[in-house]
């Protein structure tokens, strides 16, 4: 019986055919790898573009419905439809101080239609917070931008239960900021969690300092004209002649 005998240079053939299947088998891998992360980048890339296209979309319009308005009673709902629209969110409320009584109040509410959006509107516009209560309270006294994924147990304990049953989890709020001091507080929800590269916050602080800016511009104009108006019926009064004074006639 003969036995088979393999040539040294057969052998040495097989082992360099089996080298390269290997490193070709290698260079393929790292060829999809490369793929999958360029990929990945590209996705990135997008997000990040998306989310600031979004911004300036906001911070485009924001500005626009500021300049077609003389008080921000007049803008405040274009204002938060604009927000809402922009960056995807279900509901916003604009919440400023009441010097009065120091607390916050919303004087304004925007909302998606839901069964409970009437519910959930009722009860923030019947809603006044201290500056250490609810999401705006603490975005007020903390000056920072609030962004969470459990919204409702940051809110105000009726208000956080009917964002729950809303399914309103996503939580956004930012400062309406004045020249001198705090103004107030836009706080928006919305269902879907944010994207991590969602460039919101840097937009959100511009969009806050303008909104106070306008807020502090109009009450400035408001004092200006009103003091006008008070010096111009003094001058008025002080021209007309007295009721018991009797004018002088010179007789010829």
């Amino acid at each position: 019986m003969k036995t088979a005998v393999t040539s040294p240079k057969l052998s040495t053939a097989l082992i360099e055919d089996q080298e390269r299947l290997e490193t070709s088998r290698a260079e393929s891998d790292e060829l999809a790898a490369t793929k999958a992360e360029l990929e990945q980048v590209r996705a990135q890339l997008y997000g990040v573009l998306e989310g600031a296209r979004a911004a300036f979309s906001a911070e485009d319009g924001v500005a626009r419905a500021l300049a077609e308005a003389e008080q921000i009673d007049e803008a405040a709902d274009s204002v938060l439809d604009i927000l809402c629209e922009s960056f995807e969110f279900d509901t916003a409320t604009l919440w400023l101080l009441d010097p009065e009584d120091g607390k916050l109040c919303a004087v304004a509410h925007r909302a998606s239609p839901t069964s409970r959006a009437r519910f959930l509107e009722a009860r923030i516009r019947s809603t006044q917070l201290a500056l250490d209560e609810g999401i705006a309270g603490r975005v007020f006294v903390e000056r920072k931008v609030f962004l969470s994924d459990d919204a409702p147990s940051a809110s105000d304990k009726e208000i956080g239960m009917l964002l729950a049953d809303d399914e309103l989890r996503t939580g956004c709020a930012f400062l309406v900021a004045g020249p001198r001091a705090p103004l107030g507080v836009i706080e928006m929800e919305r269902r879907e969690p944010l994207a991590p590269d969602q460039v919101i916050e840097s937009a959100a602080r511009l969009i806050g300092d303008r909104i106070g800016a306008f807020i502090e511009f109009s009450q400035l104009r408001w004092r200006y004209f009103s003091l006008v108006s008070e010096i111009n019926r003094s001058a008025r009064k002080d021209s007309e002649p007295a009721a018991n004074v009797i004018p002088l006639r010179h007789v010829a």
